[in-house]
């Protein structure tokens, strides 16, 4: 059979890695995510390099690739080939992790089957993860020795298994616009906990693919839909809820989702008690008027703002100057609309950019 047409499981069997359906049965799973990527210049790396069978299995399913293996053993240094290098590490030492990410990263592959120590694990993670590409792969092998009678040999010195911490992150993508992310206190779940497309967990291994946000989710500055207001312009927060993102805050007065994302609720502070503001929900009921930081809409129930207003109270500084925007799905051109009219799209689309100028 030509090589190009041998599956990645026929490969791994021919290498002799336990990779393959002989043992652990990795490599038929592996190859749905990575046969569109086959004839691709990748860089992958993997850390533990054993008998160095797996290595060779990559080298001849991805052919143009960059490999790179990382063991803490020097013996490991004979594996070494012309597409195939050889660094040799300590997966517990975050400065050697770091320095080789540096220097040979980023990675459209990860594979993590060192020492299966839980700390290992965990440790190895969030030392390479943020130089895996956009859209690319991390993976984590044998996993099954977070488990039973394996622990006692794997756990180290860690008071979580990385299973466990495969869960939390689980947790965070999957109740995304439940959970506050701002809330959770280790800074690897913090930044990464929604910018996963997926997570796929397999027998003895888990699979996670980088979805790294684009700059332009939202600008909460910039893309102005209004003029600069007259007079002196006072600098209000908009804070905006959306699905997917939470809570996102515009401190020049805008909030502009772009990339389908609607607004689910609001919040305005930096006017004290001049202004207040109120919504219209999807099921065409509006919300009471709401002042100085209140929340008026929904969180966590995809229910997307069909419209809004804000208005001067009755107290408003004399003088006061008010103008607003709001931007709909469905049309880049914005409805400016005058202090208390409704802001709302002809055909009552979801709102997803809002803007408010204020000035005394």
């Amino acid at each position: 059979m030509p090589p190009h047409l041998e599956t990645l499981d026929t490969i791994g069997l021919r290498c002799g890695t336990d990779k393959s359906s002989a043992l652990h049965d990795y490599l038929r799973f592996y190859e749905t995510f990575f046969a569109p990527l086959r004839q691709q210049p990748l860089s992958i790396i993997e850390i533990g390099v054993f008998n160095g069978a797996s290595l060779r299995t990559w080298e001849a399913y991805f052919p143009h690739a960059r490999i790179l293996g990382v063991d803490i053993d020097p013996a490991a240094l004979r594996h070494a080939s012309s597409p195939v290098g050889i660094v040799i590490a300590d997966q517990s030492n975050i400065e050697d992790l770091t320095r080789i990410a540096v220097d040979h990263g980023p990675f459209d592959i990860v594979i993590e089957d060192g020492s299966h120590l839980w700390n290992h694990q965990i440790t190895t993670l969030r030392a390479l993860f943020p130089f895996v590409v956009d859209r690319g792969m991390y993976i984590v092998e044998d996993l099954q020795t977070n488990y039973g009678a394996m622990a006692a040999d794997y756990r180290g010195v860690a008071t979580t298994s990385c299973a466990e911490y495969l869960k939390s992150w689980v947790d965070l993508r999957l109740a995304d616009d439940q959970l506050d992310i701002a809330a959770v206190e280790d800074p690897f779940l913090r930044t990464y906990g929604r910018n996963a497309d997926t997570i796929t967990f397999y027998r003895r291994a888990c699979l996670i693919r980088k979805h790294a946000p684009r700059p332009n989710t939202a600008t909460t500055a910039g893309r102005p839909i209004l003029g600069r207001i007259q007079g002196r312009s006072v600098p209000l927060a908009v804070l905006a809820h959306a699905s997917q993102i939470g809570d996102v805050t515009g401190r020049a007065g805008i909030v502009d989702f772009m990339e389908g994302k609607t607004i689910e609720g609001i919040a305005i502070t930096g006017a004290g008690d001049d202004l207040e503001y109120r919504v219209r929900l999807d099921d065409n009921t509006w919300s009471d008027w709401a002042r100085n930081g209140a929340f008026a809409g929904t969180r966590g129930k995809s229910r997307p703002l069909t419209g809004f207003a804000v208005r001067l109270t009755d107290e408003a500084t004399p003088g006061a100057h008010l103008r607003c925007a709001g931007r709909f799905l469905g049309t880049d051109t914005p409805i400016e609309v005058a202090p208390g009219q409704e802001c709302v799209a002809p055909d009552f689309g979801a709102l997803s950019g809002i803007e408010v100028a204020f000035g005394r």
